[in-house]
């Protein structure tokens, strides 16, 4: 973190403690409510290998993309499974598993290396793809690319993945509490808006296939 970014930091930090003091502690800290999106792509017969798409997402962009990904591979007559990670306890069945997360502060949101942590044994004995939305590519550059697949670096020393894909992510502030609005506006000026590039995650997603199931 640099100088700048931490003064801003400072200054925000003292910006909602004045808003507490002033009882907006609650409404600082409200979640809209989400809708996480959770669907299932029959395959073309009853032997269809089965791939699970798991995610984690605080404003449900990420499941969105989960989604896409989930009805690109389903395309290819495989059967998918698409759901929210905090609703899944067993993997085993699966030939192959997916897991992304938005980013929050630099990292996976906790509960999707917590989820990595928990099934590492499985994930370890199959082929086990990671994906990552966030703001950080909004501007699409090399060296937003590089950083952005950092932001993996951490469930990389739990699971090895078969692949990494990191995308572009969308920012709702109609979607997020009062306290994250104030930090992406205010500390790390994140602009409003869709930056996800559709074909860039089906081309993605369409070239995962082989590396998942050979």
């Amino acid at each position: 973190m640099n100088r700048r970014t931490f003064l801003k930091l400072i200054g925000a930090t003292l910006g909602v403690s004045t808003a507490a003091c002033c009882g907006l502690g609650t409404l600082a800290t409200y979640q809209p409510k989400i809708d996480f999106v959770e669907n299932h792509h029959q395959g073309g017969n009853k032997m269809s290998k089965r791939i699970l798409v798991a995610y984690a997402s605080k404003a449900g962009s990420t499941g969105e993309v989960a989604a896409f990904m989930g009805k690109t591979l389903g395309a290819d007559g495989l059967t998918v499974d698409v759901c929210s990670l905090e609703n899944v306890t067993d993997i085993q069945g699966y030939q192959a598993v997916v897991v992304g997360s938005a980013i929050r502060a630099g990292k996976w949101i906790p509960a999707a290396t917590k989820f990595v942590e928990t099934h590492q044994a499985v994930l370890s004995q199959i082929p086990t793809a990671y994906f990552t939305c966030c703001m950080t590519l909004h501007q699409d550059t090399p060296e937003n690319q590089r950083k952005a697949l950092s932001f993996m670096d951490s469930v990389r020393e739990i699971v090895e993945p078969a692949d990494m894909g990191a995308f572009a992510g969308k920012m709702d502030y109609g979607k997020i509490s009062f306290l994250e609005r104030f930090m992406v506006t205010k500390v790390f000026s994140t602009p409003e808006g869709d930056f996800r590039n559709w074909d860039a995650i089906q081309t993605w997603a369409n070239n995962l296939q082989p590396k998942l199931l050979g």
